[in-house]
C-alpha cells in the first residue's frame, strides 16, 4: 500500500512542524530555533531542538530525529500510512493512493468505522435515557460505576430487541454483517448480534471503534461474555481494550498492565493505574505482545499467570526473548480480579502492582508459599519442584542466580540443587504456528535452536535451505549478525553445500543438520522481510552513533524515511515482494559502493 508521491510531498511541505509538536511541548524561540523538553525521554532541562523552516526535530538527549511524520508516528504510535493520513487529515488534503483497490479498500473500511461508531453512540445513549435500560443502570450502579465512569468509558445498553439497532442505523443486512453488528433474521430482515447486554466499545490504539465486548445482564442469556466475530477492522488475537486511552500514561511510565476483561480495566483506571489494557476474550498473544513493546517493555500480567504452568512460562519467555519484553506478574489474592480489587480495596490493587515480581521469581514464590519448609520432606519437595520451574528458563545465567536464591530458603545444598536444574530437550512448536493471511507472525521454531543465534536468523536459514528457488536470490549475508549464522550463511549458498557440511563447524554442522529435517510453515518472502526488518533496525542504530551533528543527520533522513517507507509496505501481503526487492537491490548497491571505496 502506497501513497501518490505528489499527495505525500505535499503533506510533507504544509505540514507545520512547530505547530503540531506545540501540541505535546511548550516550545520557546532559541535564535532561529524552537526548544523544549523532549516528549520521548524525562529530561530537566531543554534538549529537544526544532527548525521549523527544515521540517526537522531533533533530541540531543535520547538522540530521536526526523520529520513530522516521524514525529507524528512515534507521538501517536502510528505506521507510516497513519501518520500521513492523520497529517492528512489535520490540514484537510485528500489522498489518492498507488493501487484504486487501496483507495476503495479504505474507503470500505472508512464506512464500517463509520457504522460502528453511530452503534457505540446508539448503546451508550439506550444506556443514558433508553426507557428499557432501567435494569442495567440498576447493574452498574451495583457494581460501582456511576455516571461518570459510564461517559468516560462510553458504556452502553443493547436493548433486548431483535431488530433495534439494525432499524437504528437502516443500512443494508451485508453492512451490519461486515462491521459485526447484525445477520441475516430469519425471515429475512437483519437481526441485532448484540441483545440485552451492557455493551463495551472496544477501540484500536488510535481510539477508532473496531467491534464490541457484550456482558450478560444478571438474569440474561449465556456466554457471560460475547465480542464480536472477526471482521475486517477486530480481531481479537490483535486487539487491546482500553490500549487508546492508556497509551500515554503507559509511554510515561514504561509500564504495561494487562487484565483479561472490560471491568477489569475499568477498575485499574478507577484506583488510578490508568495504564491498563485487557485482552477480548482471548489468550494472551505474540500479536498483542508485539503491540505492547511499542509502548512499554514492563508487562504486568494481573491475572492467574500461575495456572498455565509451563505452556505460560515458554510463551513468556519467548517474548521476552523475541521482543525484549520484560514480563513481570502481579500477585491478585486467589479468586478476586482487578475489577473486584478496586472496589473492595484499590490500595491492595496499587500495592499487587507495584511489587509485581518477575514471572520466574512469581512461580517460584507460588511453589515456597505452599510448601512446609520445617520438614526434611517439605524443604526435599520444594527444591524439586522450584528446581523443575527453574530448569525451564532458556537463559543459564538467570538458571543460575535463581539456584542460588532458591537452595538458601529451601536450606539445600547448591550443588544438590544443581542437580536437580535439568533443562529440558527443546520441545517442538513452543510459539504457536502462524495461520494463513497472519502475515506478522515469525516462524516459530520447530525445534529449539542455540539460544545465541537469533530467531529471526534461525527462520530465515531453514527457508534457504528449503526454498533456495525463492529465497536465495533475496538472501545477502548482511541479513545475519550472529558469526554461527553468517557461517552457516555462507555454507548453504555455495554449490554442492551439503557434501561440505563435514568442513564446518560443529555448531554450524549440528544447526544445518536440524534444519534440513524442518519444515518451513510460512511465506518464505516474508521471512526474508523479517530479516529485512532486523537489519534495518541495525543499520538505523549504528547510523544514530555514527553522526555526529544534526546536519549529517538531515542528510541521512531521505534514506531513513525510504527505509521506513519500504517496512511499512514488507507488513502487507500486496506490497511485500516488490519492497523486499527494493530494499535488497539498495543493499547491494550498497555493498558494490563499500567494495569500490
Amino acid at each position: 500500500m502506497g501513497i501518490h508521491d505528489e499527495d505525500l510531498q505535499r503533506v510533507k511541505v504544509e505540514s507545520d512542524l512547530a505547530g503540531i509538536v506545540s501540541q505535546y511541548v511548550a516550545l520557546r524561540k532559541v535564535g532561529q530555533r524552537f526548544s523544549g523538553l523532549c516528549p520521548f525521554h524525562n529530561e530537566k532541562t531543554p534538549s529537544f531542538s526544532v527548525n521549523a523552516e527544515e521540517g526537522f526535530f531533533y533530541c540531543f538527549g535520547c538522540q530521536k530525529s526526523g520529520d513530522a511524520i516521524t514525529f507524528v508516528r512515534e507521538i501517536e504510535h502510528l505506521d507510516f500510512v497513519g501518520a500521513v493520513e492523520w497529517l492528512a487529515n489535520r490540514m484537510g488534503i485528500s489522498l489518492r493512493y498507488t493501487d484504486a483497490s487501496d483507495g476503495t479498500a479504505r474507503k470500505e473500511r472508512q464506512e464500517l468505522s463509520e457504522l460502528l461508531e453511530k452503534a457505540a453512540e446508539f448503546y451508550h445513549q439506550t444506556l443514558r435515557t433508553g426507557k428499557g435500560a432501567g435494569k442495567a443502570r440498576s447493574y452498574l450502579r451495583s457494581r460501582g460505576f456511576d455516571s461518570e465512569t459510564v461517559e468516560q468509558f462510553r458504556i452502553g445498553y443493547a436493548p433486548d430487541q431483535w431488530d433495534a439497532l439494525a432499524s437504528h442505523l437502516n443500512v443494508p443486512t451485508e453492512k451490519l454483517e461486515a462491521a459485526g453488528l447484525g445477520r441475516p433474521g430469519p425471515r429475512g430482515g437483519p437481526i441485532d448480534f448484540f441483545r440485552d447486554r451492557v455493551m463495551f466499545p472496544v477501540a484500536d490504539a488510535n481510539g477508532v471503534v473496531v467491534g464490541f465486548g457484550g456482558r450478560m445482564m444478571p438474569d440474561g442469556q449465556q456466554p457471560k461474555y460475547k465480542n464480536t466475530a472477526k471482521t475486517r477492522l477486530y480481531d481479537k488475537s490483535k486487539v487491546l481494550y482500553g490500549l487508546h486511552w492508556a497509551k500515554k500514561q503507559i509511554v510515561a511510565e514504561d509500564e504495561i498492565i494487562v487484565c483479561e476483561g472490560y471491568t477489569d480495566v475499568i477498575g485499574c483506571f478507577r484506583a488510578g493505574l490508568d495504564r491498563a489494557v485487557a485482552t477480548c476474550g482471548t489468550a494472551l498473544t505474540d500479536d498483542h505482545v508485539k503491540t505492547m513493546v511499542r509502548f512499554a517493555k514492563r508487562i504486568v500480567i494481573a491475572f492467574d499467570a500461575d495456572g498455565a504452568g509451563k505452556a505460560a512460562a515458554d510463551r513468556f519467555y519467548e517474548w521476552e526473548d523475541r521482543h525484549n519484553a520484560e514480563v513481570f506478574v502481579a500477585a491478585i489474592p486467589d479468586g478476586a480480579d482487578p475489577g473486584q480489587l478496586a472496589e473492595e480495596n484499590p490500595e491492595a490493587l496499587q500495592e499487587a502492582i507495584r511489587s509485581a515480581e518477575p514471572f520466574l521469581s512469581y512461580r517460584i514464590n507460588r511453589v515456597l508459599d505452599r510448601s512446609d519448609l520445617n520438614r526434611a520432606e517439605g524443604r526435599a519437595r520444594a527444591a524439586a519442584d522450584t528446581g523443575a520451574i527453574i530448569a525451564e528458563h532458556p537463559n543459564e545465567v538467570v538458571r543460575d542466580q535463581y539456584l542460588v536464591e532458591t537452595a538458601q530458603k529451601v536450606r539445600v545444598d547448591i550443588e544438590q540443587m544443581r542437580r536437580l536444574i535439568v533443562k529440558p530437550a527443546p520441545t517442538p512448536n513452543r510459539a504457536p504456528v502462524p495461520q494463513r493471511g497472519d502475515q506478522e507472525h515469525d516462524e516459530p521454531s520447530q525445534t529449539a535452536p542455540p539460544r545465541e543465534t537469533p530467531q529471526v536468523e534461525v527462520n530465515l536459514l531453514r527457508a534457504l535451505v528449503h526454498d533456495p528457488a525463492i529465497v536465495k536470490p533475496l538472501a545477502l549475508q548482511a541479513m545475519f549478525a550472529d558469526p554461527v549464522a553468517i557461517e552457516a550463511f555462507q555454507l548453504v549458498t555455495t554449490d554442492g553445500w551439503r557434501d561440505r557440511m563435514g568442513d564446518c563447524s560443529e555448531t554450524v554442522t549440528a544447526l544445518i543438520a536440524r534444519l534440513l529435517v524442518e519444515e518451513v510453515t510460512g511465506d518464505p518472502v516474508e521471512l526474508v522481510s523479517r530479516a529485512l526488518d532486523a537489519l534495518i533496525g541495525r543499520w538505523n542504530t549504528e547510523l544514530r552513533y555514527d553522526v555526529n551533528d544534526i546536519e549529517q543527520l538531515r542528510q541521512h533522513q531521505p534514506i531513513v524515511q525510504w527505509l521506513a517507507q519500504r517496512q511499512e509496505e514488507m507488513h502487507s501481503d500486496e506490497t511485500r515482494s516488490a519492497a523486499v526487492e527494493a530494499v535488497v537491490d539498495w543493499l547491494r548497491n550498497q555493498e558494490t559502493t563499500d567494495q569500490s571505496s
